[in-house]
Order: structure tokens, then sequence, then C-alpha cells
């Protein structure tokens, strides 16, 4: 399933230092996409407690994403599952002046710092931006708050995923129209700003090789995610419309849905875009040639009866192959699937088959063909790698304070007797 890389390939951000004090979702994604690429990313953790959330339970590997592998042995394949994989872990106590001393000698040898914490955080450390650029001037910097760091009544709210979408008003649009029942969806406000996260920090990056001089990067996850929701916000700003919850439908596209299939909650997601391929569809479904409905307007005003008929002529197929059949007449359309289905689709697995390779170095204990959560930045000459299993805590102080700091074994000894590190 998986090749390992060519020795000569050298993934695309080898060179850079990433400290990574990403919790729960957003910013460990981040750190995780750039320790795929190449970046030797090193996750920072207090030393008497798990830094963050590991969503698989404390001292889970599967899924687990704080920073702690727990009892599996770094051979075991579950212990490539989760945020922190292929990262190195330090223990500090930020809080303590040596502990904060000894940060910035790392900042000092680092090329980006990332968190996602509130903006009093890193400032109530003594460890804002203007600090750590006073002692590296290259430093990059990505916060990712749920509002932004600039002043503002938001400025020092906490959120979660969930509750970070209801402040931006997308949990408005969920669910279907005149229906009481709340509800909820994926957190994905979190991977959507990681992903912006992600090309601001390309880019920074591009702005220091021209200038030599590094910057803040100041990215509210709410705002990152706005952008998906631009209509019906502009539809309020401009129109003092709210929009509320449309279900699967579009304001704009009819018929626009997900209707039943043949075998039992079997459904196919099928879009009209055009006049044009709504006569298509009609040449499938003859039936459906209606006056009332030849045009867009005409589709839009009368969208329950229409799929109503939708449904019923789509109820007598099965799935892929009515999808298969719409494709081919130039309609839109595609099967609901569950992640088993998804994995055995010729489509997918064609579009995911460069999804991520495996480093020469992990390769061995990854046999059999395991399937693992890949990056969705895909590079021909120098893809992804998966390189390591998540870390124990601390696993690598001796490695960063002891070979890249210059911290000799009985220093050492006496700041981890102090709980510094």
């Amino acid at each position: 399933m998986h090749h390992a890389l060519n020795s000569q390939t050298m993934p695309p951000l080898t060179g850079l230092r990433v400290l990574d004090h990403g919790h729960v979702w957003a910013g460990p994604l981040l750190g995780m996409f750039l320790a795929d690429l190449g970046a030797e990313v090193i996750k920072v953790g207090a030393p008497h407690r798990l830094s963050g959330v590991s969503i698989g339970g404390q001292r889970a590997p599967v899924g687990s994403i704080g920073g702690d592998r727990g009892s599996t042995p770094a051979d075991d394949p579950r212990a490539f599952h989760g945020l922190d994989r292929g990262k190195k872990s330090i223990a500090i106590h930020l809080g303590d002046p040596r502990g904060r001393d000894l940060y910035l000698e790392l900042v000092e040898r680092s090329d980006i710092v990332l968190e996602n914490f509130s903006p009093r955080v890193m400032p109530s450390l003594g460890l804002s931006y203007d600090v750590l650029s006073d002692v590296n001037p290259r430093l990059i910097m990505v916060a990712l708050s749920a509002s932004g760091a600039t002043d503002g009544p938001w400025r020092n709210l906490v959120t979660y995923g969930p509750s970070l979408a209801a402040l931006y008003g997308l949990k408005s649009l969920l669910g279907y129209p005149d229906d009481p029942q709340p509800r909820e969806d994926t957190a994905d406000l979190d991977p959507t700003a990681a992903g912006h996260a992600f090309v601001a920090l390309l880019a920074a990056l591009e702005y220091r090789e021209r200038t030599g001089r590094g910057q803040f990067i100041d990215l509210a996850q709410g705002e990152a995610t706005l952008q998906r929701a631009a209509r019906p916000l502009m539809d309020w700003l401009l129109n003092r419309r709210d929009a509320g919850p449309q279900g699967n439908r579009s304001s704009a596209m009819a018929p626009h849905g997900v209707y039943p299939a043949l075998d039992e909650d079997s459904w196919l997601a099928i879009v009209v875009r055009s006049d044009d391929e709504w006569s298509a569809l009609c040449e499938l479904a003859p039936h459906l040639d209606q006056p009332d409905w030849s045009t867009m307007r005409g589709r839009l005003n009368d969208q329950d009866a229409l799929d109503d008929a939708v449904a019923s002529w789509t109820r007598n197929y099965e799935a892929m192959e009515l999808s298969i059949q719409l494709q081919g007449a130039g309609v839109p359309a595609f099967p609901m699937m569950d992640p088993t289905a998804l994995l055995i689709d010729e489509d997918y697995a064609t579009l995911s088959h460069a999804n991520i390779d495996l480093s020469a170095e992990a390769a061995e204990p990854l046999r059999g063909g395991s399937l693992y959560t890949g990056t969705p930045w895909k590079m021909a000459r120098s893809p992804a790698a998966l390189t390591a299993p998540i870390p124990n805590r601390g696993e690598h102080d001796d490695e960063i304070y002891g070979d890249l700091l210059g911290l000799g074994e009985t220093a050492r000894a006496e700041l981890r007797e102090a709980g510094v590190i």
C-alpha cells in the first residue's frame, strides 16, 4: 500500500525547527502537517502533567493527541495514530525562570513557534512575540486563538470547537427549515484553521527568505471558517436576511440535495446547476420533464414537490449505479459513503494514493497495509512522510537539552530534580 521514500528525496520543510505548544486539535494538527513534511517539530509540554487533551483518553495511543504514547511500544503500529506522530517531546516548566531561560535558548535556535492558547497565555509567561522576536528576529510565530489577539470584546474568550462555531453563528445554519431539533456537526473549525495557518506559514517563510525577518501570524479560528458561510453572512450584512437552516438545499441551484436509493439507508447527492443539466437529468427520468420545472427559477420556487419527485425516482436505483449514469450525462452526482466504502472506491483511491509515504525508518514496524491518517498536502517529488510514533512526554529531553543546547548530564539532573524539565 505504501512505499518507502527514496533516500535522495528530501521532504520540503527539512531543516526547519518548530516549537509546538498545540493542544486539542488545531495546534497539534498544524504541527503534524509540518512534521510530515520534514520539519523537526518539538512538542513542548509541562513536566508535571500531560499538556492539552488526549481525545482517546489520557494514556490511549489510538487517536491520542496529548503528547504521550503511554505504554504502547514504539514499534506498535497503533503508536503512529495521532496528531503528535513524528514529533519530538520535551518537558519544561515555563513558569520557572530557569525553564523560561532554557526555552529562550531554544527559541534562538528555532524557526517557528506555534500555539493555540487564548491570547493571554504566552504573554503571561513573558513569552509574547515581542520577547521572542528580540531573541530571534527570524522567528515566525503562529497563534490560533478563538477570535484573534487584537483588542476587542471577544479577545480573551476561551472556546472549544462546538462553542466557537456557535459564537460565529455557524450553528444557526445547521439543520432543516422549520425543524426545532438543534443539530450538531464535527467541530471542523479546528482543521480549517490549521489549513489556513499552514498556508500563511508558507507565505511567512517566503517573506523571511526575501527579507530575513520573521513575523507574527495572528489567526482567528472563527474568522478562518467564516469564509465557508460567505453567502449567508453577506445576505445578513447587506439585506438583514437571516438564512437560517437550509438542510441540503442551495439558494441558487435545484434540485440540490441528498436522495434515497434502493438499499436501506443508502443515499446519493445530486446537484443541478443549470437548465442544460436539468434537461440531461430529464433524459434519464422523463417524468420529471414538466413545464413548471424547465427553468431554475421555477424549480427553486417548487423545491418541496421537486425533491419528492426526484426521491421517488432515485429510490428505484442502486446509489453507485445511478450516480455513474448521472455523471455520464453531465449531472454532478455521487453516493454517500461510509469510511469502509470510501477505502475501496476506485476514484477515491486514485485521489488519495499519494496521500502519505512511510520513511525508510518508519516502514519496519508498519508493515501489513495498515491505514494511517494522511496529510492533505500532496507533492509528487517530495511527498509527506510518516516518520515516527507519538513520543512520550520528555522523551527527547536529553537530545534537545544535551545535544542541541549543550547542557551537561549534571545540569540536566539538577533541572530534573527541581521539576524544571
